[in-house]
């Protein structure tokens, strides 16, 4: 531990440098810039900064004394680690941060590659009329009957009225549901109200959905069912889903752009795309996000009108995060904070890593990379969606050409990318 002060105008931390340890701020004014991330605050008196020593990664804040700054930095990782487990408002704070310089990164971002004409914020009614011209029926939205009666009967549970949770997931109606995963969330959940009424009749049930379904080892609610058999406390991440998880099915738009929202969320397990529609024929990828990141970060932070509509093509689980629960959920779970304020740093990181491939070769394979084959080839990607995550404008000819002529990958009949290994 190093106690420092500084003179008006002394430069602490320059960006893209290595931290020497987490900085706390204990007193004055403080700068905080980052150009990549085009944000700029003063903080006063509080705050935690170079959050990467954490992570072992490059900073991506420049740290500057405004007046009288005195800073402690922890330059030791396990006690910089104890510290922030100890003091989770300063979490919750640099969280704060990190959103907001994410914030501020997306539209930097969006608006180079998204033509002005293009950018303006569309009506959830229009979002909507462009989604559903491109991927057609059959999809579902967050506000769908069965996925809010889902929630509520979750509610219940927590609440511990059982009879009452059970009988809303009994009239939870899935003729239009494809999803077995989420019929087996369904499922697992009516067998962990039967137990609190009926133990005997629990375990029978129990029996069936294991002979039912292959995949239940995959499903988070499946272990806290376990736990439940066999009389096991909770880890804190399964907690943490038992409180505010849930089962995302198959082909469900979380959100359309122009929506009002209040909520976002943690991906445990899956992969959602972000995207914004500019007319009835053009999709723009914006982002695929898979496990350990947040998605909607903003209404964290207010409530907001949604910039992208969010969708989901496969199951995924998710824990909802509101600015009502987000406090106490890492007050609850250090790890859940820390793995958000990862999160959020890694994405910074990606979009710098990214900008910096040279080549489209480069390029492709920094993605390939991030994503992995397996999951590429199951989200069924067409050429221009790749190309869209690169965040900026690659010439469709030359990037035909390139996974060709190195045999990256091959189009589908469905026009689909097919990556090779």
């Amino acid at each position: 531990m190093i106690n420092l002060r500084f003179s008006n105008g002394e430069i602490i931390q320059e960006e893209n440098e290595f931290p020497i340890g987490l900085i706390i701020l204990k007193k004055g004014d403080l700068l905080c810039e980052s150009s990549f991330c085009n944000y700029k605050k003063i903080h006063i008196n509080k705050g935690v900064f170079a959050e990467e020593f954490l992570f072992d990664k490059r900073s991506n804040e420049l740290l500057k004394n405004i007046r009288k700054t005195e800073i402690t930095i922890l330059d030791n990782i396990a006690e910089a680690d104890k510290f922030l487990s100890q003091n989770t408002n300063l979490l919750k704070l640099a969280i704060e941060k990190r959103i907001n310089m994410l914030i501020n990164m997306n539209e930097k971002i969006s608006s180079n590659f998204i033509k002005n004409e293009n950018s303006k914020k569309l009506s959830s009614e229009k979002s909507k009329k462009f989604f559903k011209s491109i991927y057609r029926y059959n999809w579902h939205h967050f506000n769908a009957d069965f996925i809010q009666k889902y929630i509520s009967a979750r509610e219940l549970i927590l609440e511990k009225e059982y009879e009452e949770a059970l009988d809303i997931l009994n009239k939870i109606i899935l003729n239009n549901v494809k999803d077995d995963y989420f019929k087996a969330e369904i499922d697992i959940w009516k067998i962990y109200c039967v137990y609190h009424l009926n133990p005997d009749k629990a375990h029978e049930l129990f029996d069936k959905v294991r002979y039912k379904y292959n995949f239940l080892d995959s499903l988070i609610s499946f272990k806290i069912l376990h736990n439940l058999f066999n009389k096991k406390k909770l880890d804190t991440i399964y907690n943490s889903y038992f409180k505010k998880g849930y089962v995302i099915p198959a082909k469900t738009v979380l959100f359309f752009e122009g929506e009002e929202g209040d909520w976002s969320f943690l991906i445990l397990k899956g992969s959602i795309f972000v995207s914004k529609f500019l007319n009835e024929k053009t999709e723009v990828l914006l982002n695929i996000l898979t496990e350990g990141e947040i998605v909607g970060e903003i209404a964290i932070l207010k409530k907001v009108k949604r910039t992208a509509t969010v969708f989901s093509k496969a199951s995924t689980q998710i824990i909802l995060i509101d600015s009502d629960n987000f406090e106490s959920l890492i007050n609850e779970s250090y790890l859940l904070g820390k793995n958000i304020l990862k999160a959020l740093i890694y994405r910074v990181d990606f979009q710098k890593e990214l900008i910096q491939k040279r080549t489209l070769k480069e390029k492709i394979k920094f993605l390939i990379n991030k994503y992995s084959i397996e999951r590429l080839n199951e989200l069924h990607l067409t050429p221009i969606q790749f190309i869209n995550l690169f965040g900026s404008e690659i010439d469709m000819n030359n990037f035909l050409s390139e996974i060709n002529s190195n045999k990256i990958a091959a189009l589908r009949p469905d026009g689909t990318l097919n990556f090779k290994s």
